[in-house]
């Protein structure tokens, strides 16, 4: 996703379109999914035309339909962002509400895929056994899919039936070893093309073991015990969710120290001009706001001026700080109630 948020963030072009529709995750409700699909392309096609020449109309919606004719409704979360230009399409299915609109400008309206981000938590699932391990991908409260290919599930062939060697602890030790190496240099061909945290599930010794031979460190952030071999994917969804959840809450905790630390430094900004400021100069570390926070106005001469009708300048903000390799952290309602909203810590 970060990947996906930085590429939109970059995109100028008019008209750039943005249609965010509420969808459903369970059928029969997700075949409402598809009309209101067309009925939000309907309302994008109008506005364009009221606003633009046709020619520079024509090349959006053919982007607009090739997205209605690819999407598949199975697989639908609690949101469809449509990102479309002239040049440019993307998709994401996003697991946090929204309420349906269409969004014409000069770039996309990535706030959705921000909160997204920081909302929730895109993470593999692999459950660790002596016999076989599993590989999941998993969005929140939801199992994406499990792997079932030629690498996942891996059964263990690593084993005797030798009564003397399986005596031997060492040796068994060893093959456990193999087992682990070998099905961990399976996961890191997935893990490098989508590289997400990890939750490991299984036997307390073995998930040490395991993690003991991972080549690649600092990725797992949470494991639990139990026997997940032929776990369906509702249960294991049950046991990791409150696990992502309490490290989302420590990303919060870990965010509100940080601003602590940068305001006693004297690196943290509060006023909404000097923030813009900073982020045009690529001062900007990272900048924490609210999730409701909304700021009309205008930026006119590099200053921004409030004003009650005019457009919300927050993703102006977002815009500059995340194109100069700044971070944007979103946080619950209130959080920053001290700072109005929104707070800026500074590199230097």
């Amino acid at each position: 996703m970060e990947q996906a948020l930085i590429t939109l963030s970059q995109y100028v072009g008019d008209p750039a379109v943005t249609i965010l529709l509420s969808t459903h995750r369970t059928h029969p409700d997700n075949r409402q999914d598809s009309i209101n699909l067309k009925k939000l392309a309907t309302r994008a096609e109008k506005d364009l035309y009221a606003r633009y020449d046709k020619r520079d109309v024509w090349p959006v919606l053919e982007k607009i339909k090739e997205a209605e004719s690819t999407v598949n409704h199975d697989y639908n979360l609690d949101t469809l962002a449509i990102f479309a230009a002239k040049d440019f399409l993307q998709v994401s299915r996003l697991p946090v509400e929204t309420t349906d609109r269409v969004v014409i400008g000069d770039r996309f309206e990535i706030r959705p895929l921000l909160k997204a981000q920081q909302q929730s938590e895109h993470y593999y699932i692999i459950t660790v056994a002596r016999q076989k391990i599993r590989l999941l991908e998993a969005f929140n409260d939801k199992i994406v899919k499990e792997v079932k290919n030629d690498d996942f599930p891996y059964l263990n062939s690593y084993f005797t039936t030798d009564p003397m060697k399986l005596q031997q602890d060492d040796i068994i030790d060893n093959l456990l070893k193999e087992f682990f190496n070998t099905a961990d240099k399976r996961f890191k061909t997935y893990y490098r093309e989508n590289p997400l945290p990890v939750i490991l599930l299984g036997d307390t010794r073995n998930i040490a073991f395991y993690q003991e031979n991972m080549d690649i460190s600092n990725i797992v952030i949470a494991t639990h015990p139990g026997s997940f071999d032929d776990t369906s994917d509702h249960e294991i969804a049950g046991v990791t969710f409150p696990l992502i959840r309490q490290y989302i809450a420590q990303q919060q905790t870990t965010a509100m120290n940080a601003i602590d630390r940068a305001q006693s430094a004297q690196k943290l900004l509060t006023d909404l001009n000097d923030i813009y400021t900073a982020a045009e100069a690529g001062q900007a570390d990272t900048l924490y706001l609210e999730q409701t926070y909304f700021q009309p106005g205008i930026i006119k001469d590099g200053v921004i001026s409030v004003t009650p009708d005019g457009a919300d300048v927050t993703l102006s903000v977002i815009d500059s700080v995340l194109n100069k390799n700044g971070k944007v952290v979103f946080l619950p309602e209130n959080t920053l109630h001290t700072y109005q909203g929104m707070a800026l810590v500074t590199r230097f």
